[in-house]
């Protein structure tokens, strides 16, 4: 059994985009005494997609965050934004008159008439959506 009390702080290229995310995970994990296999039977996430969220250059998809968060009891909101999944918001582009415009996966996770089930629902859609639009970009 691996436990997830080696984990280290590191410093410089190892940190990926959802570096925050995976320590959160890690903590949470650690603070539940929980080794990487319980992790897997509660998320049904291997190890090694819990791993590149370290060092990963690309997001987690929303399946992941959402099973994680869901089994470690960390808001939504929240650990999409530590997967950098959410854009920051001041810097949002304007339409032709001035009104901010977001994107879909912000807009889903912003709007209060969502519960956590349908935001994990349209997530997964909006992935599939864009997973394949980039596959037929190449």
């Amino acid at each position: 059994m691996q436990s997830c009390y080696n984990m280290h702080v590191t410093q410089g290229p190892e940190r990926g985009v959802a570096y925050d995310f995976w320590w959160r995970v890690r903590h949470e994990q650690g603070a539940r005494g929980w080794t990487d296999e319980e992790l897997r039977a509660r998320t049904g996430i291997a190890r090694t997609t819990v791993d590149r969220l370290r060092g990963g250059r690309r997001p987690p998809t929303a399946r992941v965050v959402n099973a994680l968060a869901d089994a470690l009891d960390i808001d939504l909101t929240e650990a999409h934004r530590l997967a950098g999944r959410t854009p920051v918001p001041p810097a949002a582009p304007t339409d032709g008159e001035g009104t901010p415009r977001v994107s879909a996966r912000e807009a889903i996770l912003r709007d209060p008439a969502y519960t956590d089930q349908q935001r994990r629902t349209m997530l997964d859609l909006l992935d599939i959506f864009e997973q394949a639009n980039r596959s037929r970009r190449t």
